[in-house]
C-alpha cells in the first residue's frame, strides 16, 4: 500500500509542463494512429471498389459477347458476320483491361481461343459441325463470368471485414481519446487547478490581513515553486512587519529616556529658584547630551528614509583621509574614561575622493557602537591604511561583547540588533544599515569580523579615484 501511495505522490509532484507535454504527445499519437488507420482503410476500400467495378465491366462485356455470338450463329450475311467478329474481338480486348488475376486471365484466354476457333470453323464447315466449338465458347465465357463473380464476392467479404475492423479501430481510438481527455481534465482539476485555487485563496487571505496565511506546497513542480515563493514573500513581509513593530517600540523607548532626562532637568530649572553654581555645568551637560542623543536618533531615521527612497546626496570632493579619521576620533576620545582610545594614522597624506561628512558619519557610527557594545570599557582603536590595490582602509576595533556568528550576516539589515543587546543597549538598529549604504554609494564595501566575548572589527574599504587631481571635485550624486 505504501508503494502505491509513493507512486501516487510522485505523480502529483510531476512537472506541469512535462505532464501536459506527455498528454499532448499521447493524444497526438492516438490521433496519428487513427489517421493512418483511416488512410489504410480508405486505400483498401478504394481497391475493393476498383475490383468490383472491373468485375462489373467484365461481366457486362461477357454478356455482350454472348449476345453477339447468339446473333452471329443464324446470320449468313458475310458483312454482318465480319462486323460481329470485329465487335467480339474488341470486347475481348476491352475485357483484358479489367483482368486482375491469373485465373481470370486464363478464363479470358480460353474464351478468346474458342471464339476464334468458332469463327474459323464456321468459314470452312457447316454450322452443325461448329456447334461443339460454339458450346465451348459459351462455357469459356461462363467460366470468365464465374471467376469475376467469385472475385467480387471475395472482395465484398474482405470489405465487410475491413469495415468491421475500421469500426472497431474508430470506436477504440475514439474511446481512448475520450478517456485520455477525461483523465487529463480530472488530473488538471485535482492536481493543477486545485493547487492554483489554494494559492489564490492564500493570496486573498493574506491580502485581507491574515498574516499567517500560507499556500500549500504540493501539486505540479511549477505550482509548488510559486507557492514556495509566495510563502517566502509572506514570511519576509511578516518579518518586516515584526521589525517595524519592534522599531516603533525601540524608537518610543529611546525617545522616552532622553525626554525623561530633559523633563527632569526642566523641572529642576523651573522649581528651584537658585541652582548652586557647581551643579549648573552638570545639568547643562545632561541636557546637551540628551539633545545630542535625540538629534542623532532623528538623523538616523531621516537618513534611513532617504536611503530607502534613493535620495541620499553625496558631495564628493578631494580630501585627506587622515583628517576624516582624526575628526571622528576627537569626537569620542574624551567622552568615556572607561575606554582607551587609540588612533593609528600614516605619516603621509591619504588622498581620497569622497563625501567627508558622510564618511565621518560612518566612522562616528562604528566608534559609537564600539563604545556602546563595550560596557565594561576596554581598548577602542581606529586605524587608517592605504593598500596597494588603490583602496583606503578604515578599521575600528573594540574589545566588547562581540557578535554571535549566526547573526553576523544580518547585522547590516535595517532595524536589526543582536539579541544580547536589545534590552541593555539603546538603539533602533539603523546605524549599520545607513553606514553600509553610504559606503556602497562610494563604491566601497564594509565588512565585520567578531567573536563573542572577544570584540569586533569593522573594516571600511573605499576606492581611490583613478583620475585624482588637485582641483577639488564638488558635485552631488544620488545613491
Amino acid at each position: 500500500m505504501r508503494k502505491y501511495k509513493e507512486k501516487f505522490s510522485r505523480l502529483r509532484g510531476i512537472s506541469l509542463h512535462r505532464s501536459l507535454s506527455l498528454s499532448v504527445t499521447a493524444l497526438a499519437i492516438l490521433a496519428l494512429g487513427a489517421a493512418v488507420s483511416l488512410v489504410v482503410l480508405t486505400t483498401y476500400l478504394h481497391r475493393v471498389t476498383v475490383d468490383l467495378e472491373a468485375g462489373l465491366h467484365s461481366v457486362r462485356l461477357a454478356e455482350e459477347m454472348r449476345i453477339d455470338l447468339l446473333t452471329y450463329v443464324p446470320t449468313r450475311d458475310s458483312g454482318i458476320r465480319t462486323s460481329l467478329e470485329q465487335d467480339l474481338r474488341g470486347k475481348l480486348s476491352q475485357a483484358r483491361q479489367y483482368v486482375g488475376t491469373p485465373e481470370e486471365d486464363r478464363a479470358l484466354a480460353d474464351a478468346s481461343q474458342f471464339i476464334e476457333a468458332y469463327f474459323s470453323k464456321t468459314r470452312k464447315a457447316p454450322a452443325a459441325e461448329a456447334s461443339s466449338v460454339l458450346e465451348g465458347s459459351f462455357s469459356a465465357i461462363n467460366r470468365f463470368v464465374d471467376v469475376n463473380v467469385q472475385q467480387a464476392e471475395t472482395s465484398l467479404r474482405e470489405s465487410e471485414r475491413w469495415d468491421d475492423l475500421g469500426d472497431k479501430i474508430g470506436l477504440g481510438v475514439g474511446g481512448a481519446l475520450v478517456f485520455g481527455v477525461t483523465v487529463i481534465l480530472i488530473w488538471l482539476r485535482l492536481f493543477a487547478f486545485g493547487p492554483v485555487f489554494e494559492i489564490r485563496d492564500a493570496i486573498k487571505a493574506f491580502a485581507t490581513g491574515s498574516r499567517r496565511a500560507r499556500a500549500p506546497e504540493h501539486g505540479p513542480e511549477e505550482l509548488r515553486s510559486i507557492a514556495a515563493q509566495f510563502n517566502d514573500m509572506a514570511d519576509a513581509l511578516a518579518r518586516q512587519h515584526e521589525n517595524q513593530l519592534a522599531f516603533i517600540a525601540a524608537v518610543a523607548h529611546d525617545l522616552r529616556n532622553p525626554l525623561n532626562a530633559l523633563t527632569a532637568s526642566a523641572d529642576i530649572l523651573s522649581f528651584q529658584e537658585t541652582i548652586p553654581p557647581d551643579k549648573l555645568p552638570d545639568l547643562m551637560s545632561v541636557i546637551k547630551r540628551q539633545i545630542h542623543r535625540l538629534d542623532r536618533l532623528v538623523g538616523d531615521l531621516l537618513d534611513g528614509s532617504r536611503i530607502e527612497a534613493g535620495h541620499l546626496e553625496l558631495r564628493i570632493e578631494k580630501c585627506d583621509g587622515r583628517t576624516i579619521a582624526k575628526d571622528a576620533f576627537d569626537l569620542f576620545s574624551s567622552t568615556s574614561r572607561e575606554h582607551q582610545f587609540t588612533l593609528n594614522l600614516p605619516d603621509s597624506p591619504v588622498a581620497i575622493c569622497c563625501d567627508p561628512l558622510r564618511i565621518e558619519q560612518v566612522l562616528n557610527n562604528l566608534i559609537s557602537n564600539a563604545v556602546k557594545y563595550s560596557p565594561r570599557g576596554g581598548k577602542i582603536e581606529l586605524t587608517l591604511e592605504q593598500s596597494e590595490d588603490h583602496e583606503v582602509l578604515f578599521q575600528v576595533t573594540d574589545q566588547g561583547l562581540g557578535i554571535p556568528e549566526a547573526e553576523l550576516p544580518y547585522i547590516f539589515e535595517p532595524f536589526r540588533r543582536i539579541q544580547v543587546s536589545k534590552e541593555e543597549i539603546p538603539g533602533v538598529g539603523l546605524g549599520l544599515s545607513v553606514a553600509q549604504r553610504i559606503v556602497q554609494a562610494h563604491g566601497g564595501r564594509i565588512r565585520a569580523q567578531s567573536k563573542v566575548g572577544k570584540g569586533t572589527i569593522f573594516r571600511v574599504h573605499l576606492p581611490i579615484s583613478p583620475k585624482f587631481t588637485d582641483q577639488a571635485l564638488s558635485h552631488s550624486r544620488t545613491a
